[in-house]
């Protein structure tokens, strides 16, 4: 079996993603794969839902992203839908019955193969990623390099919006082993059960930028839960925002410290670019990596000074 990037190209594997009659889907697809499958249909198939994650701070993704540029045949999705934020949490997880009822209007049922993506940096596709398994749903997949790649190949950019003529049958069962809350972590941070894995940048993760007037406030706040090992996000990616290799990614965890044999739980800062080890560990065949959904702006702002750790990850010799 051959194994170019991360997608298994042995036949078995290639005729696994290559029909949806099989069944079997992968965590990420590539942007040929996808034009393949939308070509094979002039309109919105209930058998695949593309949703486009892209999001803007001032809340208007829809309005300045998505009606601009997106791929035929995918719809928006709003990742803050049914969410209540709360100064820890500003991404909190959706209210469960709002949430089923909103993935239902895009269509979604049961056997549904999603796909997500972004326009930005896959942060918000992560994201998307993980929640639809959080509740259940394991028929979804990353379009790997999202909107970049899939303009840098060449293919069709549209502003047409489709229309879902009827509305799925999702139900949110909610898999509790994906998330971890603050108290979980506060346990964690005492036995050591789960190693935690940060994908902050460095300096950020070590506790060496922070508020420039010095002002020790939790706000103010910089390092990591202790006993944290890290990853920066940017080094999961190559310029095009696709994933880098397999190898490269085992590389990375390897150089971190990281032993998959052990139980992971990933985090960041909101809950978002924490989801790249999720998938990365999805894709090597661990699919129970959680994540802690709080992340560090809840940890900062609700532990104790003593719970802040700084300087370097502490490396098992």
């Amino acid at each position: 079996m051959r194994i170019i990037g991360l997608f298994l190209t042995s036949p078995k594997h290639f005729i696994s993603y290559q029909t949806f009659s099989t069944r079997h889907f992968q965590t990420l697809v590539s942007s040929t794969w996808l034009r393949n499958q939308l070509a094979a249909s002039r309109e919105l198939s209930s058998q695949l839902r593309v949703l486009d994650a892209s999001w803007q701070s001032n809340g208007q993704g829809y309005e300045q992203l998505y009606k601009q540029a997106h791929i035929p045949h995918a719809l928006y999705f709003d990742l803050y839908k049914c969410c209540t934020g709360t100064k820890e949490i500003p991404l909190n997880l959706p209210e469960p019955e709002c949430w089923t009822r909103y993935i239902q209007s895009l269509g979604v049922s049961s056997d549904t193969q999603v796909v997500v993506y972004d326009g930005q940096n896959m942060r918000l596709a992560l994201r998307t990623w993980w929640l639809f398994r959080l509740f259940g749903h394991e028929n979804v997949s990353v379009l790997d390099g999202g909107l970049i790649k899939w303009a840098e190949d060449g293919y069709e950019i549209t502003v047409e919006e489709p229309t879902v003529k009827k509305p799925g049958n999702f139900q949110c069962k909610l898999n509790k082993s994906l998330m971890r809350t603050f108290e979980d972590m506060q346990k964690n941070a005492k036995n050591g059960a789960e190693q935690v894995v940060d994908v902050r940048d460095s300096k950020s993760f070590e506790g060496v930028v922070g508020d420039s007037a010095g002002e020790n406030t939790p706000e103010s706040r910089n390092g990591h839960i202790p006993g944290s090992l890290n990853i920066p996000y940017k080094l999961f990616f190559n310029e095009n925002m696709t994933f880098k290799s397999k190898e490269e990614i085992e590389d990375l965890f390897e150089d971190a410290g990281v032993d998959m044999n052990k139980p992971i739980v990933s985090s960041c800062f909101l809950g978002l670019t924490g989801v790249a080890i999720n998938l990365t560990s999805h894709m090597m065949g661990k699919p129970d990596t959680a994540l802690y959904y709080g992340s560090w702006n809840e940890w900062r702002l609700r532990a104790d000074p003593e719970e802040c750790e700084t300087g370097p990850p502490r490396l098992k010799a």
